[in-house]
């Protein structure tokens, strides 16, 4: 088994929340092919046999922002499911809804069920939700760093890949296998570590990986492909 990670690193600068929603969907339209391009290159292999990646992961660092009192909360909840301001059925690709809508969830909020808060009172603002998660530290001293986030979102899309793979296998009519160290006792393993709370894990790192594991749909994910994977062997 062969996994390949790319860091990229692409400077923007948004007018609005709608303009940084539709450059995220339409930079996939080249990003994921970069990668596969990359892929090939990389491997020296035919283009035919290059595995197409999985996805993209986004993270931005907002250094400004004109939000303020209920706005802001409203800004990051809009980040955490930027889907409500692009039109991604327009027959151009992605496109930005009026502007007006953005105006308009700024000024009377906006919510959604399958958005999950785990910010803490006077440490932080955080949302997570299906396409993203927004943080927002208040105090430095005492919210997460960028590398607790980033470490904690990259297990869980990764994992979240590997599961997708074995479910693949499945719909294809296949018996699922795996090498036996990924087998399902690591998919055991891995669930436990992301499920259960550590003796010395700080409230808000508990927070954070509860409200991705949620929104990301990853815990019946493993469950899942851990019983496939028990059952190909048994």
């Amino acid at each position: 088994m062969r996994v390949a990670v790319f860091h990229l690193v692409q400077p923007h600068d948004p007018t609005a929340l709608t303009d940084l929603a539709v450059w995220r969907y339409r930079s996939y339209a080249s990003d994921l092919p970069w990668a596969r391009d990359k892929l090939r290159d990389l491997l020296d292999e035919a283009h035919a046999s290059v595995p197409n990646p999985e996805y993209v992961l986004s993270l931005y660092w907002l250094t400004t922002g004109p939000w303020t009192g209920d706005a802001y909360d409203t800004a990051l909840r809009l980040l955490s499911t930027p889907s409500v301001l692009v039109d991604r059925g327009a027959p151009g690709g992605p496109a930005p809804l009026d502007g007006t809508v953005e105006e308009t969830l700024l000024a009377t909020g906006f919510d959604h069920p399958d958005i999950v808060s785990f910010g803490v009172r006077g440490v932080s603002t955080a949302y997570a939700g299906w396409s993203g998660v927004a943080y927002a530290s208040h105090s430095r001293e005492r919210s997460l760093t960028i590398d607790e986030l980033v470490t904690c979102e990259l297990t869980v899309q990764a994992l979240w890949c590997f599961t997708r793979q074995i479910q693949q296998m499945i719909e294809d009519g296949q018996d699922p296998s795996m090498p036996e160290q990924y087998g399902w006792r690591f998919l055991r393993a891995a669930y436990s570590r992301l499920t259960t709370a550590r003796a010395q894990e700080t409230a808000q790192h508990v927070l954070m990986r509860e409200a991705i594991m949620k929104t990301s749909g990853l815990a019946e994910r493993l469950r899942a492909a851990q019983d496939a994977l028990r059952e190909s062997v048994g």
